[in-house]
């Protein structure tokens, strides 16, 4: 008689692989889901976001805005040094309110985190350049890009 041929895994085949997974999830996936690497993550979204925000702050109120970058920290902030509409002055003191948390400067930081910046302070100017081509880097690990011809920001 003629046998049909089965196609398939064996039982013991299926445990062993469910026992492989198993010991791989235990040892292995901890080390890149731990909570540093979301925090890190969290704060490179959040600064992209800023500086991206910045430069839109800009062209729309026709204002330079400065961004100031410390070893763990930014801030946004424009010309001025009262609360006026105008673009007078040559210093950078008006605080920028974030737009969606409404606190009343629009900062951020991370303990644990280094931030990095080739220039410090830049600014990007109403035409939406920046003063500078500029590189930031998170943890030496995360970079984001800024042209100055073009005011361009990308990671």
């Amino acid at each position: 008689m003629f046998h049909k041929k089965q196609f398939g895994f064996t039982l013991i085949e299926l445990i062993m692989v469910l026992v492989m997974l198993g010991i791989l999830s235990a040892t292995a996936l901890p080390k890149f889901f731990t909570k540093d690497v979301f925090a890190e993550h969290a704060f490179f979204s959040d600064t992209l976001n800023a500086i991206r925000y910045a430069q839109k702050l800009a062209v729309t109120t026709g204002c330079n805005v400065q961004v100031a970058i410390s070893s763990n920290s930014y801030t946004l902030t424009r010309q001025g040094t009262s609360t006026s509409t105008s673009c007078a002055g040559s210093t950078y003191q008006l605080a920028i309110p974030h737009p969606s948390s409404g606190a009343s400067t629009y900062s951020g930081s991370e303990s644990g985190i280094t931030l990095t910046s080739s220039v410090s302070p830049f600014y990007f100017h109403p035409l939406g350049t920046a003063s500078n081509d500029v590189t930031l880097t998170i943890n030496g690990a995360k970079t984001i890009y800024i042209t100055a011809a073009t005011g361009f920001v990308y990671e």
